[in-house]
């Protein structure tokens, strides 16, 4: 099933491509943040993107989450050492709530904006409500806390916290989110999984299926032709031919993945003519092809299966037997249509039914919801009818 293996690399491919994408676009989100709500107009763009601090804001959160959903969330699953993935979490939490404080130190890029040159001086002259300068010219030192006097208008300065709540709270966040992550992205490759081995199983049934060639319909089909041949018949050449392309089918057909619906159809002829051999003058076939001028594509060896059977069950020398095939298209849709009276001699030694139970997994598989299957069969006949909702 080589096409099919490529279109599932590409399609694998595809999704790569498409993560890629969505990790790129979610991180320049993340990254517009700061640029656009934390910086209150006081720096520019430039100005924003090349402070540390909002490197420092961003690289922890962009390492954090990716060696949560990559290293540590796998490695504690792999291993069952969930009690130091959450030590180790933790100890990572302290790390950025009391030392690194991301949050804080992007918050405090405005307060440290240079004087611009147009802005005018403040001073006392020109600043009537200004403090007037302390005693003796001496500034309090800046990185002491002052309390205002009940004559000065100045505004307190906070002073620093110990923890960055804003950061724990975005630490937990992509914490979360990267396990979220983590489990989205193990559920579609367990899914992917899933439908590989389903996809080999199907193969495997389908490969089975079409190397059902029954040995005792070889063994026949080459004595009847023999039989032609010491009567010097002319149905020789043709019947040795038919029997060269049906083989031909089996073997050719079994690395395809989908054929256009008439090599099928011929392979059907083929097969009835070849049975033909084997039947006598109490044995009659009907066989009835409409719409072939529509082309179709089909799985190969779905509709073939249901007339193998149909002479498995229904052949007899003895007895009279009845056989109807018909094969209808139409723009929208392939109709199989399978009758066959019932040898009850070959029924009762051979009740499996292994190949039309491996036909409807295929089905299944390959036509989910586009197929119609109706199976019949009273005392003296067996009816099957197969749709396709298939188009060009």
């Amino acid at each position: 099933m080589k096409k099919s293996d490529n279109s599932l690399s590409k399609r694998i491919i595809g999704q790569k491509q498409i993560s890629i994408l969505i990790h790129g676009l979610a991180w320049l989100i993340f990254l517009s943040f700061p640029v656009l709500f934390f910086n209150n107009g006081q720096l520019g763009i430039k100005e924003m993107l090349g402070a540390p601090a909002f490197w420092l804001f961003t690289g922890c959160f962009l390492i954090l989450f990716y060696t949560n959903a990559y290293l540590l969330i796998p490695y504690a699953i792999s291993h069952r050492k969930f009690v130091i993935y959450g030590i180790s979490i933790i100890l990572t939490g302290l790390l950025l709530a009391c030392y690194l404080q991301p949050f804080d130190r992007l918050m405090r890029i405005g307060n440290q904006t240079p004087q611009h040159r147009n802005e005018p001086h403040f001073s006392p002259t020109n600043r009537p409500d200004f403090p007037p300068p302390f005693p003796g010219g001496n500034f309090p030192n800046p990185d002491h806390e002052w309390a205002p006097d009940q004559n000065s208008h100045r505004a307190p300065r906070r002073a620093g916290q110990p923890i960055d709540i804003a950061s724990v709270y975005i630490f937990l966040l992509t914490i979360s989110l990267a396990a979220l992550y983590r489990i989205v992205t193990y559920w579609m490759e367990t899914q992917q999984k899933i439908r590989l081995v389903e996809q080999d199983r199907m193969n495997a049934e389908l490969s089975f299926l079409k190397a059902q060639v029954h040995p005792h319909f070889l063994f026949n089909t080459l004595n009847n032709i023999y039989a032609l041949a010491l009567t010097n018949d002319d149905a020789v050449a043709s019947s040795i031919h038919r029997l060269s392309q049906l083989m031909r089918y089996y073997m050719d057909e079994r690395q395809s993945d989908t054929i256009d619906i008439k090599i099928e159809i011929q392979a059907i002829q083929d097969f009835i003519n070849l049975q033909k051999l084997r039947t006598g003058q109490n044995c009659s076939i009907r066989e009835y092809y409409t719409g072939l001028e529509y082309p179709k594509t089909i799985h190969a060896f779905v509709l073939l299966p249901f007339v193998e059977n149909a002479f498995k069950y229904g052949l007899s020398t003895i007895e009279p037997c009845q056989f109807s095939f018909e094969v209808i298209l139409t723009p929208t849709s392939c109709e199989l249509n399978v009758k066959n009276s019932i040898n009850r001699q070959v029924t009762e030694q051979h009740r499996t039914g292994t190949g039309i139970k491996n036909v409807k997994r295929l089905l299944e598989h390959f036509y989910a919801d586009r197929h119609r299957l109706t199976i019949k069969q009273d005392d003296h006949s067996f009816f099957v009818q197969l749709i396709l909702y298939i188009s060009p």
